[in-house]
């Protein structure tokens, strides 16, 4: 197999290389449209049906779009159902053939490559395969993660032809098909492509600014739904799927009849635009309304939880770092003691129950709790020496049970799956659903089997190690070496278990991981 390596995929944005400008209004509930231009011809365009996104979080079969400035260096063509205008064309167009693949598979060595198959490709491997729309006649590669390819970044970046219903892409950058045979003749060699949002992202801010928030009130009484998307920043599925789903609201393919939702699609901006977990601190611990507010995620925080005290129900969507499968958190059972009284376990059980994935998690906030009570010093390093208070395992489902409602996090997978904003969005139509809010056939239950967190271990030195690649979900036996101290002291699990959030690369005083046990609680 052969394949064409480009010469670069960093360019450099000078004014006077020859430019295709998309550009996508930053506040249009059609996420996907925009115009693309060359010099003052212009015309409609279409990109991911998710939208525009920052090219560092760009990831395989999430339907957007990365910003950014791109080559463009070459074309193809497929001879069979169009032919270059006699005159020529400037920019350089390759006749299609059977041999010719653009490999998708991130796991490939070729990926994101156009390869050579010598003897022909398999039919549903060619890029000129035939498909039930025509968009491929002609494609101009976009030089996106293709000079130093990073596996699960994104592939197959094309100019294309549009559909004719100008519906989003899975990726790509489409124009009408009339548009497309003018758009290749205004092309140049050295030309690159410029994608944006109409107010750049480079003249945006450099400060987050306010929070986010889109509300839609049926027009009889019911529940009210919180819906929260990215508390870390680096947990994007939230984001896209809630994005989503406020363009089905908007376009009327989802319609509020009762109570009320409420979307916030992006609550941690700091650590969003950072690409990062955290902006100063991880909102998700100790969180609380903070009088004196000091770092970003105090100011947060202050909206955040009076925003909960104003709902019923939450649905907080998350990823993790480690390889696995979605499932759900959920509180404790109803109790009146002191740790997280309950009352409304019966109700956050049901609703958990029909989410979407088949695994229910519960037992986080006692877990934490116990590991800081039993006195062996392990949370002392994540603040200089002293002691986390009990509250540092509060988070949002946390404080949404002390002001009286319920909530769950939903954990979607990875953060590089491609199907983790799938099964947001899924999560919350189902949401709407079981509430009532939307008119649809209360969800079937999908729960099979719980896990309940009974310890967590801190890593104490910057050299505490995982003992292999283990994901979320992986079953082990007592006795089984789980991690090792930078001493080399062995971490055993104490009994048959499974690991949960396993780091491979923890900070002193952050968790290394956590242990459960089989739980009977929704069998």
């Amino acid at each position: 197999m052969v394949e064409f390596l480009p010469v670069a995929s960093v360019v450099p944005h000078e004014r006077h290389l020859p430019t295709v400008k998309v550009r996508v209004p930053r506040n249009s509930t059609k996420l996907h449209h925009g115009t693309l231009s060359i010099g003052e011809w212009t015309v409609p365009c279409v990109v991911g049906r998710g939208g525009l996104i920052v090219a560092s979080l760009k990831r395989e079969g999430d339907g957007c779009t990365p910003i950014g400035v791109f080559p463009l260096r070459y074309g193809l063509f497929n001879s069979s159902r169009w032919t270059p205008p006699s005159s020529g064309l400037s920019f350089p167009l390759v006749p299609m053939t059977d041999e010719m693949v653009w490999e998708e598979d991130a796991e490939s060595p070729t990926y994101n490559r156009l390869t050579i198959t010598p003897g022909g490709a398999p039919d549903a491997e060619r890029i000129n395969r035939i498909r039930s729309e025509l968009p491929f006649d002609i494609v101009v590669p976009i030089g996106y993660n293709d000079a130093s390819v990073e596996p699960y970044r994104g592939s197959a970046l094309f100019i294309h032809a549009a559909k004719a219903d100008m519906s989003g892409t899975a990726g790509c950058v489409a124009v009408r098909e009339s548009d497309l045979q003018r758009l290749v003749s205004r092309l140049v060699p050295g030309m690159i492509i410029d994608i944006d949002f109409d107010e750049p992202t480079d003249k945006q801010p450099s400060q987050p600014g306010p929070i986010e928030i889109y509300q839609f009130r049926g027009l009889r009484p019911g529940p009210r739904l919180l819906v929260l998307g990215a508390v870390h920043g680096n947990e994007i599925c939230g984001p896209q799927a809630i994005r989503a789903i406020i363009a089905e609201c908007t376009g009327r393919k989802l319609k509020i009849e009762r109570g009320l939702v409420t979307f916030v699609p992006v609550v941690n901006l700091k650590a969003f635009l950072k690409g990062e977990r955290e902006g100063d601190r991880n909102f998700n611990r100790d969180l609380r309304e903070v009088t004196v507010p000091k770092q970003y995620e105090d100011y947060v925080a202050n909206q955040i939880c009076a925003m909960m005290r104003e709902h019923d129900v939450l649905l907080d969507l998350h990823s993790f770092r480690s390889q696995g499968s979605p499932f759900v958190f959920v509180g404790p059972r109803d109790h009146d003691s002191l740790i997280e009284p309950f009352a409304r376990a019966a109700e956050e059980e049901a609703f958990a129950s029909v989410l979407g994935p088949d695994l229910i998690l519960h037992g986080w906030l006692s877990t934490n709790v116990n590991a800081l009570m039993a006195g062996t010093g392990r949370a002392e390093w994540s603040h200089g020496g002293l002691t986390l208070s009990l509250s540092s395992g509060v988070g949002t489902t946390e404080y949404m049970r002390f002001a009286g409602g319920y909530g769950v996090t939903l954990e979607c997978g990875s953060h590089l799956d491609s199907q983790a904003p799938v099964i947001a969005a899924n999560a919350i139509r189902r949401a709407l659903a079981a509430l009532k809010l939307i008119d649809a056939p209360f969800p079937e239950r999908t729960v099979k089997w719980a896990i309940e967190l009974v310890d967590v271990i801190f890593a104490e030195d910057p050299d505490d190690r995982l003992a292999k690649a283990w994901k979320t979900g992986d079953q082990v036996g007592a006795g089984d070496i789980i991690a090792h101290r930078a001493s080399g002291e062995e971490i055993n699990a104490p009994d048959a278990g499974y690991i949960i959030f396993p780091d491979s690369a923890p900070e002193p005083g952050k968790e290394l991981f956590y242990f459960g046990r089989m739980s009977s609680r929704f069998s």
